[in-house]
């Protein structure tokens, strides 16, 4: 608002560079990285089987959770945080540009809720991918020879071949990323009507077109 000159220069409003490129850094880096994805897995044992599960789905991580070589890949470019450290020098960066208008405490837990927001969507998405999972592990759903294990390949984007591949993508790379982005820019509506009711939706179709496909198969 600043920026296109709607807010005058003199309104205490930041930028997008007030906390994307502190001091002029142009690495844009943060905590959760590009896909809100990161090592190591938390405490709580249902988001770290979620996360185990979005990582494999990225191929990061094989069937036994052990790292893939596209995890070398990921490390060479850096788009995302593979240390609780690196993590957490990140996450300290950001609270004190925070800092230059709010407290402390008050950033920490508006940050927080942020990656609370993570897990619940990880929650969603888990499922969607093991749903399709299941389908191709019971031989309903043709899997791609370029998958590595039994989950899609979510960096195939909108080559998929089938309705149902097709949506757990975009579910994905589209509405789990509107409910991230929008949580960390503090835009919870946009974050919960066009990321996490999209993946609400999203995750009702999948299991609905899965229920068919199953149906079908009976007959």
């Amino acid at each position: 608002m600043k920026q296109n000159k709607t807010l005058p220069e003199t309104t205490a409003a930041p930028t997008c560079q007030t906390c994307h490129m502190q001091e002029g850094n142009h690495t844009v880096r943060t905590g959760w990285g590009f896909l809100a994805v990161r090592l190591p897995m938390p405490e709580d044992k249902q988001w770290a089987a979620d996360r185990t599960t979005i990582l494999q789905g990225l191929n990061v991580l094989d069937p036994d959770g052990k790292p893939t070589d596209r995890l070398a890949v990921v490390k060479a470019a850096d788009v995302a945080r593979l240390t609780q450290e690196d993590w957490e020098k990140e996450r300290d960066k950001m609270v004190k540009t925070c800092n230059q208008c709010h407290s402390v405490n008050f950033a920490k837990v508006e940050l927080e809720k942020g990656d609370q927001m993570i897990r619940e969507a990880d929650r969603l998405m888990a499922e969607a991918i093991r749903i399709v999972g299941d389908l191709y592990k019971d031989g309903i759903l043709v899997r791609q020879k370029k998958y590595i294990h039994a989950y899609a390949d979510l960096l195939t984007f909108h080559d998929a071949p089938t309705v149902i591949e097709q949506k757990l993508f975009i579910m994905f790379l589209e509405h789990r990323m509107r409910t991230f982005q929008g949580s960390f820019h503090s835009n919870p509506d946009y974050a919960f009507w066009y990321g996490w009711s999209e993946m609400q939706r999203d995750l009702t179709e999948i299991k609905t077109r899965a229920a068919e496909m199953r149906e079908k198969v009976k007959k």
